[in-house]
């Protein structure tokens, strides 16, 4: 993935000019001098419907709110006159999030999350082959995925979240009733499970733990808490 170097971008702003010629008075000395015209920036209307300030056509497009504020920076990888990376500024000086069409068909397929600071959050990607997030990885220091977060119904929320550890999964939480909460937290140990706590009256917290035996088989019930 490319991303925008922003920076860059923002001293080649700092460098484009406007000239106002000023056309000399010929009314004589009583005349006094020519107020220039207020400078009108160029403007375009986005496939959003709404318009924006545009300062620069190129390789990198930045797009300024009606307050001037950087909205996002377009980015054409592969020359083609379309953009295939959306760097999402909404008004602050790093992206908080970056839309990449990776295989240049006009549709995102691929999301780069982060926070404030500019740091990695979390990788979007799309299962389904629709322009939109439905598996989410959360990567460690050494780039490795330690969290995934899938959402199978397509409303854009999480129904299972897997933490891995070594690249096995040691932890699954479920959203059984698919109401936004999560109700069933699995163990696992040495790929297989090994308890699973389940939230029976629906209060958001574990109430029951079941056992499992290494045959997979239930060997105890007990209460939680």
């Amino acid at each position: 993935m490319v991303r925008p170097d922003t920076s860059r971008h923002s001293r080649s702003l700092l460098s484009i000019a406007v000239t106002v010629t000023v056309a000399a008075s010929s009314c004589g000395r009583s005349c006094g001098p020519a107020e220039p015209p207020e400078p009108t920036p160029a403007t375009i209307t986005a496939p959003d419907g709404r318009e924006y300030v545009l300062l620069a056509l190129g390789p990198h497009t930045p797009f300024y709110d009606e307050a001037g504020a950087l909205d996002r920076i377009e980015y054409d990888r592969n020359g083609d006159g379309e953009p295939d990376q959306v760097a999402r500024h909404a008004g602050a000086r790093l992206p908080r999030l970056v839309e990449n069409d990776d295989d240049f068909d006009g549709e995102a397929d691929h999301w780069v999350h982060y926070d404030v600071e500019g740091r990695l959050e979390k990788v979007g990607v799309s299962r389904s082959g629709q322009p939109r997030q439905d598996l989410w990885h959360y990567l460690g220091p050494d780039g490795e995925t330690i969290r995934q977060e899938f959402d199978d119904d397509g409303d854009g929320v999480a129904e299972r979240a897997e933490e891995l550890e070594g690249g096995l999964v040691v932890k699954i939480a479920v959203d059984a009733d698919r109401d936004g909460r999560m109700d069933r937290w699995q163990d696992w140990r040495e790929g297989r499970l090994s308890s699973e706590e389940l939230d029976t009256d629906g209060d958001g917290e574990p109430d029951r733990r079941l056992l499992y035996g290494p045959d997979g088989r239930v060997t105890g019930l007990e209460p939680v808490g």
